[in-house]
């Protein structure tokens, strides 16, 4: 495990954490208490056959230092932690599980608490009502009145539809009432339960693209498609007020696909009156943070993020460099820095969390494709100020902050400029490795494409400058 951290910019702590170890992991989720410690739930995966899932929680002081940690199997089971909760000195890990090497049949939810220290005190097992059913997908959320959300869907194996269900549980985690959707109709997967007006629940339906309401016994009283344009297969969302809440996911139109969007709603289910902010025309994919990629703790600091550069035919284990992006908007969804992170490896951002002392938290995987031949990922977690920097940080630090990226990298007859927003007007200068100038050239906006057709093939230096602060240097390559 590996954790570099320091105070900074008052009292809002930085540092970067790394956990490094033999096992496979995925990021799912991560929440901070009252002291500043911040709980991982952690997907471990165990080699080499790739075939059998764990979950691990990890705590984590205001440092960024591995304080304790508990796995937690069950003896012929998978076992997923998808979602972690902290209540006052307990934490709560609730997922799923399913039997092993049975087609993900014999499905249920799972409920673990814990002490601060991380020693189980119970656990709470509720199977889907058709062993032959197969889980498809959990996810909770805790409501202002302290109970608990739960939705997903299950793949009853005698029909070819998801069959979404929700469950509502209290404080204690003790069922209330629940139902299974099992009509074709109803079909789809629910996620971002939430309760709405007098007693009626709110959820995003992921297969559908919609925004759907449901009466007190979770009878599907309306659907309505997302805004045109915007594509949600890997939405997330948070309320900003009883009525109006941000989603992020992707738009497809007027632009090409994988563009990361975000839309500010101000009806639960009328779609009529929104804003909408595209974050620019990509050439590359962009894909939102799947778990969560989007949160505010402050009414007027909204943080969401993605990943730069996925491959979504590979979406873990690929050969190309991406990056973390992280972008702070205000309420009106005014951009007003972002950043991205990484770029020697392979990421992928999995979860943002706006955090207590105004900062945010960024966490995901890296896959370091360069210096290891295994598929095996490490879970990166970094806490960032409210300006999205890393400042004070250990300068062994492995991670590094850009506000300007390069690419391809190697390249040919191109070379592609993404600069951050903050940063309107910017200058590329280009060295041999002689140091003499080769090339110079103004940038306007955010995006540029650099003709390269007149240089050699070799090595050369790249200085990207800005009256507004910005400078970043590399290596880039022509082939």
């Amino acid at each position: 495990m590996i954790g570099y951290g320091l105070n900074t910019f008052a009292q809002c702590s930085v540092f970067e954490y790394i956990s490094d170890t033999p096992e496979d992991e995925l990021l799912l989720d991560l929440v901070e208490d009252e002291s500043h410690n911040v709980y991982l739930s952690v997907l471990m995966v165990t080699q080499p056959n790739g075939s059998n899932y764990y979950a691990r929680i990890e705590k984590l002081n205001s440092s960024g230092t591995l304080i304790a940690k508990k796995e937690i199997k069950v003896s012929g089971k998978e076992n997923l932690g998808e979602n972690i909760f902290h209540n006052e000195d307990t934490v709560a890990l609730v997922g799923s599980f399913y039997d092993k090497g049975n087609d993900y049949k014999s499905a249920g939810i799972s409920i673990f608490r814990l002490n601060s220290s991380l020693s189980l005190i119970d656990s709470i097992f509720y199977y889907l009502p058709d062993t032959n059913s197969s889980r498809y997908g959990i996810y909770t959320n805790k409501q202002i009145d302290g109970t608990y959300l739960i939705g997903g869907s299950s793949r009853i194996m005698s029909n070819a539809f998801q069959s979404p269900f929700i469950y509502h549980l209290n404080t204690n985690f003790d069922s209330i009432k629940a139902k299974h959707l099992t009509h074709p109709s109803e079909s789809g997967v629910l996620k971002y339960l939430r309760l709405v007006g007098n007693q009626n629940y709110w959820g995003i339906n992921m297969l559908k693209f919609a925004f759907q309401l449901f009466d007190s016994s979770f009878n599907l009283l309306s659907t309505q498609k997302f805004p045109a344009g915007f594509s949600g297969g890997n939405t997330s969302a948070d309320w900003e007020s009883d009525t109006s809440f941000y989603i992020i996911g992707s738009n497809h139109y007027p632009f090409p696909d994988n563009n990361l969007c975000v839309i500010k709603q101000y009806d639960p289910i009328d779609t009529s009156n929104f804003k909408k902010l595209v974050w620019h025309q990509s050439d590359t994919v962009d894909f939102p943070a799947p778990w969560k990629g989007i949160d505010l703790k402050n009414q007027d600091t909204l943080f969401f993020g993605g990943t730069r550069n996925l491959n979504i035919y590979n979406p873990y284990f690929s050969s190309q460099p991406s990056w973390f992006i992280v972008v702070q908007t205000d309420s009106a969804l005014n951009v007003r820095w972002e950043r991205f992170y990484g770029g020697d490896a392979y990421y992928v951002m999995t979860n943002v969390l706006a955090s207590r002392d105004g900062g945010c938290f960024v966490g995901g995987v890296r896959y370091d494709y360069q210096n290891n031949t295994e598929q095996q990922r490490d879970v990166v977690l970094l806490k960032l100020n409210s300006e999205g920097l890393l400042v004070g940080v250990n300068s062994q630090k492995s991670i590094r902050m850009h506000e300007a990226i390069v690419y391809p990298n190697p390249g040919k007859d191109e070379m592609h400029l993404r600069i951050a927003a903050q940063h309107p007007f910017s200058v590329l200068t280009l060295y041999d490795l002689r140091g003499r100038q080769v090339l110079q050239q103004s940038i306007n906006g955010q995006e540029a494409v650099i003709r390269t057709t007149g240089l050699a093939p070799g090595t050369y230096i790249y200085e990207l400058s800005a009256p507004t602060g910005l400078y970043e240097t590399g290596k880039w390559v022509k082939q």
